[in-house]
Order: C-alpha cells, then sequence, then structure tokens
C-alpha cells in the first residue's frame, strides 16, 4: 500500500497555494487563483480544487490517492463556520478547513506559542498561549480591519478633506493626496476597493514627518497596540509582523512591542502542511 499524502492549502484574495509532501520528502509547491471563501466560496473550492489537480499531475500521483490523504486547508473566510462547512461540501476531497489566520500562527511560530499580527491590506490579530488559541479583528473594510493599510489610506483621506475645508491646518502629506486624487477624492475613489485605499498608505509613509502624517501613524500605531493589549499580548513577547505595512509600521511601535519581534519560522503554507501532518 502507498504511503498517504500530506497535503497543505492557504488560500486568500491573492490566490491559493498548494503543498504536496511527497514520499520521499520532498514538497511540490503550485499556485492558483483566487480562493476567499468570504468573496466567493463557490469560486475558492473550484479554484483549490483545480490547483490541487495540477499538483497532483506534477507529482505523477492520481486523484485516487486524495481519500486518504491528510489534507489541511487554511481559507480566508473560513473563521465563520457556515462558509467553512460551506467550503467543504464543495471540495470533492475529505479536509480539515480553518482560517488562514489559524495556518498563518502555526507556520509562523512552528506550532508553538506566540502572538501575529497580520497588518496588510486588511488586518487581524491572532495569539496562542498554552494551546489556547485567541482571534481579533479581521472583519473587513466595512466593520473593521483597524491598523490596517485601506484603513490607514481611508483616515488620511478623510483628515486631508478636514484640512481642505480648513477645519485642520494643511501640510504636505494633506496637499500630495489631494494631488494624487485629484480632480476630487469623492470622484477618484468612487468605485475604490480596500486595496485602493491601501495603495495611498505609502504616502502617509512617506511624509511620516508632517504633522498629519505623525497623527495617522499615531493612530495606526495607538489600534495596533490597543489590539495587542486586548488579545492578552504583553511586551516583549515573541511577535511576529506580517503584511506589507506591518513591516513598514514595525519601527514606529512603542519599544516594548519592538523588543519581541521575532521573523516568522515558517508560511501559511508550511503551517497548512505541519496541521495536515498532525492528522490521525
Amino acid at each position: 500500500m502507498r504511503a498517504r499524502i500530506t497535503i497543505g492549502i492557504d488560500g486568500g484574495g491573492s490566490g491559493c497555494r498548494v503543498a504536496i509532501r511527497l514520499p520521499g520528502g520532498g514538497v511540490l509547491r503550485v499556485d492558483g487563483g483566487p480562493a476567499n471563501a468570504f468573496t466567493d466560496a463557490g469560486r475558492a473550492g473550484v479554484e483549490i480544487s483545480e490547483t490541487l489537480g495540477r499538483a497532483l499531475d506534477q507529482a505523477g500521483l492520481t486523484r485516487a490517492v486524495l481519500p486518504r490523504a491528510r489534507i489541511c486547508a487554511g481559507v480566508a473566510g473560513c473563521r465563520l463556520p457556515p462558509l467553512a462547512a460551506e467550503l467543504a461540501a464543495r471540495l470533492p476531497f475529505p479536509a480539515r478547513i480553518v482560517d488562514d489566520s489559524e495556518t498563518t500562527l502555526h507556520g509562523a511560530f512552528a506550532g508553538g506559542d506566540g502572538t501575529l499580527a497580520s497588518l496588510g491590506t486588511g488586518s487581524f490579530f491572532i495569539r496562542k498561549a498554552g494551546g489556547h488559541l485567541t482571534h481579533l479583528g479581521g472583519w473587513g473594510f466595512a466593520l473593521g480591519d483597524e491598523g490596517s493599510g485601506a484603513w490607514l489610506g481611508r483616515r488620511a483621506v478623510a483628515l486631508s478633506l478636514k484640512a481642505v475645508e480648513g477645519r485642520i491646518a494643511a501640510d504636505a502629506l494633506s496637499d500630495a493626496l489631494m494631488a494624487r486624487l485629484a480632480p476630487h477624492p469623492l470622484i477618484t475613489l468612487r468605485d475604490a476597493a480596500p486595496v485602493d485605499y491601501a495603495a495611498l498608505a505609502p504616502v502617509v509613509l512617506d511624509h511620516a514627518g508632517s504633522a498629519l502624517g505623525q497623527c495617522l501613524i499615531g493612530e495606526a500605531v495607538a489600534e495596533v497596540t490597543r489590539a495587542l493589549d486586548d488579545l492578552g499580548h504583553v511586551p516583549g513577547a515573541p511577535l511576529v509582523l506580517t503584511g506589507g505595512f506591518g513591516k513598514a509600521l514595525a519601527m514606529h511601535l512603542p519599544e516594548g512591542l519592538r523588543a519581541g519581534l521575532v521573523p516568522a519560522k515558517g508560511s501559511a503554507l508550511d503551517g497548512a502542511l505541519a496541521m495536515a501532518a498532525a492528522l490521525p
């Protein structure tokens, strides 16, 4: 009888990734299209299935291995049980379905305890302590994502409009944003997605020394600090920051938080593969 195959899957809005641990010990990785269960569970199921199919083909394996395979999929949106159940029902193979935040944390600390703050276009905060998992945020642009790149971009535009109205002092940052969003933010951002607001975060960081820039970065740091405190994170304890905005914001965090910063030991895909390997 052939050895059981171990498969890890990482799915999100930017794409999905599949890793297969081969019988000889090597790992084959294949990338696919967007797979976000919240945005479109049906599309996510198709992308994951097709990407896994290509990975099996490249590994010289048939789909006959799937019923006995150990499979863990960390997919965006699957923090909500109904969406996790819907995705599981759409996949033509058995798998443990979890939110991608859980596989991200598992990969970052190789399954050990620690805290992770993901600050990209959106945000979430997750901590494992004594085997107990606590997850905060991640509710999307409309309802949360505090401290994220999109959150900062939207806040920067709001304050820049106040500067135009004379309600607060204009400076280099508000001028730069208004020039970039000409003829007017209300027109330019009429059909904007979160990623479009996140694209404005670098403008804020480029003007970090301005009065408005200092205010905005201070607000972002306050949101991150508050979330970590609510999570039970203790300054100085191990903390991983992920996401493009998180890496940029690191230098602005309080000294106590910076003291605990450590690099991630692995990726979300590594975490999914490890969690799959631990399945019975």
